[in-house]
């Protein structure tokens, strides 16, 4: 297969690349910055080049800023906004305007989708979309961006990624730093759900889309299992053999965090039920299992 990637420098960019390589791949890196490497072209968003994209077996959007590197002032809403929308605009309008137009599009999208906090609302593919806040409102024009392609005949699947489990980046490392001290937390009143899935659940449920051809529209990348806050921080510290005893409340979360901690914290109880369907299986499908993954994972690389 020949693979375009754009957002390849990031968490699930870099495995997924690495993936690809792995079983023989052609991968083409899509680089804003000047090229380092072989595999890298340098692009424009701002100037769509179709033939960049001409040809491909999967153009896959993972670009994004990251949501947790800094404080949400409104530069960085901005920002955080059209590195989504502008990028998948951009991809559309070259997967849909490419000579040789490619098999699929593979669009990045969030479980934000479905709002900031729907608590115990069981949510699959056919629930309604969430109107507020920042993140569900970037997320539903995060997906309408990818409309061109569709409309020119191409195939596109949106993933609507839960909370990627992975010693190596993500929200993980920075929740093991305190267990180190002893001071596990359990972040919130622990009742909220919080839906996941490990970093190779993601690469396998990503390349599982671009290889089937039977599948389209958007998929929740989160398991089966999706587990209460409270359970999670559980999971944590019996796997790494620590005590977790601090609660640290949504107000706490927001005095240090800024608007990020409630909107990517809220409660989403999200269900694979299109992926699963479609006969995708997950490595990792309860809290126990992947968090042991993900801490095997930080063993190996260490």
């Amino acid at each position: 297969m020949r693979v375009v990637i754009a957002g390849s420098s990031g968490l699930i960019g870099g495995a997924l690349c690495a993936a690809y390589r792995e079983d023989g791949h052609d991968v083409v890196r899509l680089v804003r910055r000047p090229t380092q490497a072989p595999d890298e072209v340098r692009w424009d968003s701002e100037r769509p080049d179709p033939r960049l994209v001409a040809g491909a077996d999967a153009v896959i959007n993972l670009a994004g800023a990251p949501l947790g590197d800094r404080r949400w002032n409104a530069r960085y809403r901005d920002l955080i906004a059209s590195s989504r929308i502008d990028t998948a605009t951009a991809l559309a309008t070259m997967t849909a305007r490419a000579a040789t137009k490619p098999t699929v599009l593979i669009s990045m999208s969030g479980i934000r989708y479905y709002g900031v906090d729907r608590g115990d609302e069981e949510l699959t593919e056919a629930s309604t979309p969430g109107t507020d806040g920042f993140l569900p409102r970037v997320t539903s024009r995060w997906e309408a961006a990818t409309r061109p392609a569709a409309k020119a005949g191409v195939r596109v699947c949106h993933l609507r990624t839960a909370l990627v489990l992975s010693a190596t980046g993500g929200l993980l490392p920075r929740l093991l730093t305190p267990f180190r001290y002893g001071l596990g937390t359990t972040l919130g009143s622990g009742r909220a759900y919080w839906s996941f899935l490990t970093l190779h659940d993601t690469v396998a449920a990503i390349r599982f889309l671009a290889e089937h051809p039977q599948t389209e529209g958007p998929y929740n990348l989160s398991t089966p299992a999706p587990t209460r806050a409270a359970d999670f921080t559980n999971a944590l510290a019996s796997a790494l053999g620590r005590s977790a005893w601090l609660r640290l409340p949504v107000w706490a979360l927001r005095i240090g965090v800024g608007q990020m901690g409630p909107e990517v914290l809220g409660s989403l109880r999200v269900l694979p039920e299109r992926l699963t369907a479609a006969g995708f299986r997950f490595r990792d499908a309860d809290i126990e299992s992947a968090v042991s993954a993900a801490l095997r994972e930080r063993l190996n690389s260490a």
